[in-house]
């Protein structure tokens, strides 16, 4: 990419940047301006074998080329730790026997806050050309922490967030792989900059999963894929810009201890997870009103059942509307998922399983065995109480036959137990939905013949409505 700069009365000499590391050539190509500018340059190089071809052909026409690399470094690049680990390890390789040395900038980015919009990013440090003194990467991590900002909500988030980053660094292993990278390699660091990056991933990686299990937060996720901004480029004399930032007001900062800093976090959210956390309490007291009430309460089962459905579309929509929660973070998302759980358990359980010594049916017979009807008698007052409620009959066999024969078998065992409830409940045949298991959910060993009896047995469930209903058909 070519950094377009009005002409000035005493420009730089002329310089080319080139962008090198795992992330350069995905998401900075597209980057590349198709105009050349005699002052600064940005190339994207895939190896370092590329990087000196494109420099020989640059020096030929000047040799007073001013030569730098920028190392954009993602924590959330890679999927895992050891996966990012590799993609450094490999950069220290392809850079370990240049002959010539280049100062490297390394720049860091991720989501830290929501202060700048998609496409944008809010930058922290200096990309300075006049700067090629080599620097120890612990002492510019850590500055990170005290550069000056005025105080705001942002900047409180953005404060904790850095903090949590630069405990990763050092937790994973990823500090001293880049410290690797920068002392035993042909690139030399002169400037360590941090991108709060306002696009963000469309997925979470490898920060993102330590943050989750180290404090229980995660930075927020972008709509769409964003391509990465580049900092501006200064020298002593005037800054050269590449892409728009946010100015600061110069203002002192304490450096916080990780535990502080979510402390703090979480204290700058109070006032935004207010509501939320009154919602999450209802619900995990529905979740358990819920799981105590039993089955056969059908009325008060199913009342609580549209409840917690209506529960779940409210944490879905506090959960996608980003913009109530600094910084992304939310539990609803997560609740919404218990109640999924909750409500696919509530509809996979049977309220009537005769097994055993209760068989109703003889094995390879779908005949109701006479004693059945003082089983099958506790079902009626549930089934005449209850006229808005379909059921489903699943009926079930031991593996003694062919798959296609248990299949069937249990599909006509479902049809006894059905017909009987129609005739003795006096209840329409409609209010029923049998499936055939066969034998491919065993409640016990097919070994014995005690378990191939428990086997055969017919399950009544309780049908919610009608798209659950189709999900348990679909299921089974």
């Amino acid at each position: 990419m070519s950094a377009l700069i009005p002409p000035e009365k005493n420009p730089l000499p002329a310089a080319a940047i080139f962008i090198i590391g795992p992330y350069a050539e995905k998401w900075f190509s597209a980057r590349q301006s198709k105009r050349q500018d005699d002052r600064v340059r940005w190339i994207v190089a895939q190896d370092a074998a590329a990087m000196q071809q494109n420099l020989q052909r640059i020096r030929a026409t000047n040799r007073r080329l001013h030569v730098s690399t920028f190392f954009p470094f993602f924590p959330d690049g890679e999927e895992n730790v050891a996966q990012t680990l590799a993609q450094i390890a490999k950069w220290q390789r392809l850079f370990l026997h240049q002959q010539e040395t280049f100062p490297c900038v390394l720049a860091l980015y991720a989501r830290l806050s929501q202060e700048s919009a998609a496409g944008q990013a809010r930058w922290s440090g200096d990309f300075n050309l006049n700067n090629t003194g080599e620097i120890p990467l612990k002492n510019e991590l850590d500055k990170l922490l005290t550069l000056p900002e005025p105080l705001s909500r942002h900047a409180l988030h953005r404060r904790a967030m850095t903090d949590a980053l630069r405990l990763w660094l050092l937790e994973s292993g990823v500090e001293k792989a880049l410290h690797a990278l920068f002392s035993a390699s042909s690139l030399r660091l002169n400037a360590v900059l941090l991108a709060d990056n306002g696009s963000g991933f469309t997925r979470h990686g490898a920060w993102a999963q330590w943050l989750q299990q180290k404090f229980g937060l995660c930075p927020g996720l972008a709509a769409g894929i964003e391509l990465p901004v580049l900092p501006r480029v200064v020298s002593h004399s005037a800054p050269l810009p590449v892409q728009p930032v946010v100015q600061e007001t110069p203002r002192a900062f304490l450096r916080w201890l990780p535990i502080a800093a979510a402390l703090l976090l979480a204290s700058g959210m109070i006032g935004a997870t207010w509501l939320e956390a009154r919602r999450i309490t209802a619900v995990e007291r529905d979740l358990a009103v819920f799981r105590q009430t039993h089955e056969m309460q059908l009325q008060t089962k199913r009342a609580l059942y549209q409840q917690l459905l209506a529960r779940k579309q409210q944490l879905l929509s506090c959960r996608d509307a980003w913009y109530h929660w600094p910084g992304g973070f939310s539990r609803c998302g997560e609740m919404a998922e218990s109640i999924d759980r909750a409500l696919q358990e509530y509809n996979l359980s049977p309220i009537f399983m005769p097994s055993g010594s209760v068989a109703l049916f003889n094995q390879g017979s779908a005949a109701l065995r006479p004693d059945s009807s003082d089983s099958l008698a506790s079902l009626l007052p549930l089934i005449r109480d209850n006229a808005q409620t379909t059921f489903a009959i699943v009926g079930h066999a031991d593996n003694t036959g062919s798959n296609e024969t248990n299949v069937q078998l249990s599909m006509r065992r479902a049809q006894a137990v059905r017909d009987w409830l129609v005739a003795h409940a006096g209840v329409s045949p409609d209010r029923f939905v049998i499936k055939g298991m066969g034998a491919s959910k065993p409640v016990a060993s097919n070994q014995t013949g005690e378990g191939r009896e428990k086997n055969r047995r017919v399950e009544v469930i309780p049908l919610p409505d009608f798209v659950h209903q189709k999900q348990v058909k679909d299921d089974e």
